[in-house]
């Protein structure tokens, strides 16, 4: 697999704008597979991947596509809203999940943090929280709760979480268009998190989150509000060494190929052929 240099950022594709909803294992590896390989062809070397609780079969096939075709697999994304899940799909769930990170020595695992009614109330949360923690801690994974919208004060909630577990492997993930919609800043959250940021999605925003249709935008870099190359150099003053991960919707091939190519503009790399 391609290494990267560990001193310096590098650009990832999230595999999640790809892939669909809740489907059957077959077409779940169906997605996973096309995926992979439009992330490959159009010139990536890392990915961000998804994974849920499936079959032993469907996690085995993903793993040798992901050897085969020599990608990196850094960080991963767990099941969104997961702290809303009952215990035993929780259980089950998470059972499946980091023995393939483990396996396929994936550093970060992006997780969505529980909401507000849960927060205020019961703190089932906190001990399934700790439970992941612990499994991190076994497979050499870094926790990174992403900054979401759906939670108030999400980024003070974030820093209260990782204050209250020092040394434990847990960071954040930024991502820049819910940090725009929310109305916070890059530097002021670099300032904030320092070596706690371990991840950056990187798609545009123009303070809305769906069209007049209600449908999620996923604004490639470059076509919205968000002063990307101002970002790119805050991370790079603040020595950021992670990923850029691309986070958009592909089943345009040309659209992770455009968002690669200015990432790569911002980040002063020649861009590849």
């Amino acid at each position: 697999m391609a290494v990267e240099n560990p001193h310096v950022m590098f650009l990832s594709c999230s595999t999640l704008g790809g892939l669909r909803g809740n489907t059957t294992p077959q077409v779940f590896l169906v997605d996973q597979l096309r995926t992979l390989i439009r992330v490959k062809d159009a010139g990536y070397d890392c990915v961000e991947m998804y994974y849920r609780d499936v079959p032993e079969w469907v996690g085995s096939t993903v793993k040798e596509a992901v050897r085969d075709l020599q990608l990196r697999p850094y960080s991963i994304h767990l099941p969104k809203f997961l702290f809303t899940y009952p215990e035993s799909e929780f259980l089950k769930a998470v059972d499946s999940i980091f023995p393939f990170m483990r396996d396929l020595e994936v550093k970060v695992a992006v997780l969505h943090p529980p909401n507000e009614e849960q927060i205020l109330g019961e703190k089932t949360w906190e001990a399934w929280l700790q439970d992941l923690l612990k499994r991190s801690e076994d497979a050499g994974v870094k926790l990174a709760f992403e900054l979401v919208p759906y939670v108030r004060g999400v980024d003070a909630f974030i820093h209260q979480q990782i204050e209250k577990n020092k040394d434990r492997p847990l960071g954040i993930t930024i991502d820049l268009e819910f940090m725009y919609f929310l109305g916070l800043d890059i530097e002021r959250l670099t300032d904030t998190f320092g070596s706690h940021v371990v991840n950056i999605h990187f798609r545009d925003g123009d303070g809305t989150l769906t069209d007049g249709e209600g449908k999620r935008k996923y604004l490639l870099p470059g076509t919205g509000q968000i002063d990307l190359q101002r970002v790119v150099d805050v991370l790079k003053k603040n020595n950021y060494s992670g990923p850029l991960t691309v986070e958009v919707s592909h089943r345009n091939r040309e659209n992770i190929v455009r968002a690669r190519a200015f990432a790569e503009n911002c980040l002063g790399l020649s861009p590849k052929t």
